[in-house]
Order: C-alpha cells, then structure tokens, then sequence
C-alpha cells in the first residue's frame, strides 16, 4: 500500500514538474513583451524647447523656418519663401545647432526621425550648387550673397551630425563648405579668410575662427592632414593679427588697410578658445593648451557678471552677461571644450546657474519660449519677437550642459 502511494506522489510531482515546464518555455506574446520593456524617458529642457521651436516657426508649405516667432503667428501663410518672414542662412543655422546639440545629449528615441529629414530639406534650399565654388547664400533665392561666416557655423554642425551618425550626406556638404571657405583664403594681409565673398572688405574674427575649428574637427573625420594644417595656419593668423595684447581677448576684424575695428564680442574668443583646445587635441602642442586656458579666464572675466543678485530668487552668482544670447551660446562651446581637459567648476557651474536662471525666469510660460536676458532683468531690452536665432542658441546651449 505504501509503495503505491510512494509511486503515486512520484507520478503527481512528475506531472506538476512538467506543467512547470511547460509554462516556462511557453513564449509569449512579442507585443506583450515590448509593451513590458518600453521605458518612458523624460525629455530634456533642451528637447522641449526645440519641440516647441519647431511647432512655432516650422513652415510646412515652403519646408522653412520662420524667422521669428510673431511671422508663424500670421493667418496668411506664405505659400513661397518671402525675405524677412523666413530664416536667413544664419538663423537657420541657429537651430541647426540646437537640432546637433541635442542629438549628441541622448535625447528621447524618436527625435532624431522626426526633424532629420526636414532640415536637411530645409539646407538644400539655401545651396548653390550653380555657383562656383559651391556653397550656401544667405536666402534661398539662389543669387543672394554669401558670407563665408554664416556657412562655416553650419559646417561645423555638419562635419559633428557626420561623426555621430556616418551619414556621408553630412560629410559631403561640410567639405563643400570647406572648399568654399577655403576660396575666401589669400595672403592679403598675410593670410587669413575675408568675411563675405563681396566685397571683401575685412577679415575677420568670426570668419577665421570657426574655420580652424571646423579644419580639426575635418582632420578628426577623415585623417587627411591638410585640414589640420590649414586649421593651425588659420588660427596663429588670428592670433597674430586680432588678439588684443593687454587682456588677451579679440578683436573683431581687420580692414585691408591695416586698420583693426577693436570691438570685443563673446563669440569670438569663445570660437579661439575652442580652436586652442581642439588643436591642443590634434597636437599635444601644450602651447595651445596654455593659451587657451589664459583666453577662458579672459571671457571669464569680460562676459560674466561676477556680482549678479537676482531680484527674482534672490541668489547671488556670476552669470552671463546679457546681450546677444547666440553669441554667449558659442562662447560657451569654448568653456565646454576646455573643461573636457581641465575641469574648472567656477566656469561651469557660473554656465550652469544661467541657464537654469534663464529657464526659471525667462521663460514665456504660455509658448515655451525664452526671453534673450536671462538674468530676468530688463525685458523691455531683451528680443521681443522670438527670434530663431536666439531660440535656437538657448536650446543649444540646454543641450549642451546635459539640460
């Protein structure tokens, strides 16, 4: 009796151990698997921003931004491009930048699907691929003029989205871009790069610059050397002939006889700043290192208020000074590059706070959008129309410091 029921047990808990089995090699349902595993990621401040950029000034009947945000607000919509309603070259630039930005900052998955195509769409608008050497006019009527300035910005965007994705489209366009900066290049003056194809009248910091950045990140992408050894040439011309002794920051340009306009801008020691880092990079030359650490505590010094007291939080820290928002967003590119080397926590929390400050304060709590002033002072002063320029230096700059 006693074996039977022994024998019996063993037949059940035989049983049961298959039914167990069974149930785990029983697959389920695929759809009901990545139902389980779908995360939801919060989107950044940066993401949000440039979400509402582009449902304010994209422009779905010419495949355009708008310039500004009040031209999106029109119940007539352009059916074709129209000067000052559209982006200018730059402008568009601006957003191109936060548009790189933030594909580099782990956004949410869809991101880079939904706006790749569309400003690549956009870009082709502004080039001109009958005009030699080819590159990008400033509007998008094909015969508009062209500022060597302007298509270096989006080169540089161009040669960065190349290194993320592999995408060749993005490598094409920016050694376009450096063929047609390079057409700017002679040795008047000694050498250096004019501001605009016509007339060239100057040579400039803003010209010069962002061309040496864009030459190393170029070596970066294809190894050929002849990118680097531009970059350097370029950047010691600069150096030479725009740097301003006595405090170390730049110039803004240099006329063809000789004469320097000596106004200082943030944008152009920010752009040698990151040209010294990034040589330092390609070279381990310590020199550029030197002197770019030296030009940092110089911006510092120019472009922050050291002494800001909010009268909204009541928080005391130095802040970026307020003035032109896409300026002090390629300034700090510069304060990035830097503190990839050499930590300096007084630079990047001084960043940091601004923008949080920025977000905080303002932020047009109806569309999203900022204000240019982000100490939240004097918005009487500060751009009114929401221009696409400023947004997108603001979504850039979030992007940036990983907000």
């Amino acid at each position: 009796m006693n074996k039977i029921l022994f024998l019996l047990s063993l037949s059940l808990m035989f049983f049961f151990a298959c039914g167990s089995e069974d149930e785990l090699v029983n697959p389920k349902d695929p759809k009901e698997e990545e139902e389980e595993e779908v995360e939801i990621i919060p989107k950044s401040k940066a993401e949000v921003l440039f979400d509402q950029i582009f449902s304010y000034y994209w422009s779905e009947e010419v495949e355009l931004l708008y310039g500004n945000y009040s031209h999106s607000l029109s119940p007539q919509k352009p059916t074709s491009p129209e000067y000052n309603v559209h982006a200018y070259l730059w402008g568009f630039g601006g957003a191109l930048s936060a548009f790189n930005a933030i594909a580099h900052s782990s956004p949410s998955p869809d991101f880079f699907k939904q706006y790749a195509s569309k400003l690549k769409t956009a870009l082709l608008q502004y080039y001109t691929p009958n005009r030699m050497p080819r590159g990008f006019a400033c509007f998008v009527n094909g015969h508009d003029e062209r500022f060597y300035d302007d298509a270096i910005w989006v080169g540089i965007d161009l040669v960065e989205l190349y290194m993320l994705t592999k995408d060749d489209w993005y490598l094409d366009y920016a050694e376009i871009v450096w063929d047609f900066v390079m057409s700017g290049h002679d040795n008047v003056l000694g050498g250096g790069i004019y501001w605009k194809e016509v007339p060239k009248d100057s040579k400039n910091t803003c010209s010069n610059a962002p061309a040496a950045v864009l030459g190393v990140k170029l070596y970066e992408a294809t190894d050929d050397q002849k990118y680097l050894d531009k970059a350097k040439d370029i950047y010691a011309w600069v150096k030479n002939n725009l740097q301003d002794p006595k405090d170390n920051l730049y110039w803004d340009n240099k006329k063809l006889d000789g004469r320097v306009e000596t106004w200082k801008f943030s944008y152009n020691s920010g752009q040698m700043l990151q040209a010294g880092v990034l040589l330092y990079n390609a070279t381990n030359n310590d020199q550029y290192l030197y002197e770019a650490k030296l030009l940092a505590e110089a911006s510092y010094n120019e472009f922050f208020d050291k002494h800001f007291v909010s009268g909204l939080s009541g928080e005391q820290f130095p802040i970026i000074k307020d003035g032109h928002v896409w300026f002090n967003a390629i300034m700090i590119r510069g304060f990035i590059e830097l503190d990839q080397i050499e930590k300096n926590s007084s630079y990047m929390t001084a960043i940091k706070k601004s923008l949080v400050h920025g977000w905080n304060y303002a932020r047009d709590t109806n569309t999203g959008l900022l204000k240019s002033n982000l100490s939240g002072r004097n918005f009487e002063h500060a751009d009114q129309s929401g221009d696409i320029l400023f947004q997108g230096a603001l979504a850039e700059m979030l992007a940036r410091l990983g907000m």
